[in-house]
């Protein structure tokens, strides 16, 4: 009987072949997996201070459920993520690093002189 791949492993092919259909595609997925990640854990930091999403919503002014969108990983604005790590007793720092892996710079097409 053959075995059967994993779900993930049929994920990482699905982004492969449409990233090469579409440039750019498995930068989008990383990313998105990245503040996913992020959202995961800034609401393990939100436990750790017993803190509930409701009671960070009053401290931020907002509702629970933009607090629960910011910890599932959705685009937030900065302002709101901002607010979020305040009400957690933290400050937000802002770095600008190179990708991981860079793209690869385009081919320049140049005409043979004449």
């Amino acid at each position: 009987m053959p075995r059967r791949t994993k779900p993930r492993d049929d994920l990482a092919q699905y982004i492969a072949e449409r990233d090469a259909r579409d440039r750019g595609f498995a930068a989008l997925v990383a990313d998105a997996e990245a503040r996913l990640a992020f959202g995961r854990r800034m609401a393990e930091r939100r436990r750790a201070k017993g803190k509930t999403q409701t009671q960070v919503a009053a401290l931020m002014q907002t509702s629970p459920a933009i607090v629960s969108r910011l910890e599932s990983g959705h685009d937030v604005r900065v302002s709101t993520l901002e607010k979020y790590v305040a009400a957690l007793g933290l400050r937000l720092e802002f770095k600008a690093v190179p990708p991981k892996n860079p793209a690869p710079k385009p081919a320049r097409n140049r005409r043979a002189k004449k």
